[in-house]
């Protein structure tokens, strides 16, 4: 299973990180592995290079669009026969569990914003949505 973490990237660091992802993708692994000492720098740093997302929004399109079922209060398990797929829509981040490299509830991340930032860092991978959208078509 890969876990993919959704970040909405502040539109100044959009324009500064658009061409250099390895070092957002640092950044972002860094406050991933914060200890909680350092959870007051890390919360600040994230949040003015982060933008929220519009949770209410997703999950109610989400929800309409495909076929879900609610896991708990946080997660759907999305129903598919190719994939499986569990989303987790937070203000901060998404997170997608998937069976698949690329899971189809990504597009829906695409129309929502063209500054989403996607990092696997088990496995660390990461890219812009938009520029992997491109290779897809």
């Amino acid at each position: 299973m890969r876990k993919y973490y959704l970040f909405l990237i502040q539109t100044e660091y959009f324009k500064l990180f658009r061409k250099n992802p390895k070092t957002l993708y640092d950044i972002l692994y860094n406050l991933y592995q914060l200890k909680e000492p350092n959870f007051n720098y890390g919360f600040s740093l994230f949040d003015s290079i982060c933008q929220p997302f519009s949770v209410k929004l997703l999950n109610h399109y989400i929800q309409e669009r495909y076929t879900c079922t609610i896991v708990n209060s946080k997660q759907l398990k999305i129903h598919s026969i190719c994939e499986k797929t569990i989303l987790q829509i937070g203000y901060g981040c998404i997170v997608i569990k998937s069976n698949v490299n690329f899971p189809e509830i990504l597009k829906v991340f695409h129309i929502y914003n063209k500054k989403i930032f996607v990092c696997d860092f088990k496995n660390k991978d990461y890219f812009w949505l938009s520029n992997q959208m491109q290779k897809t078509r």
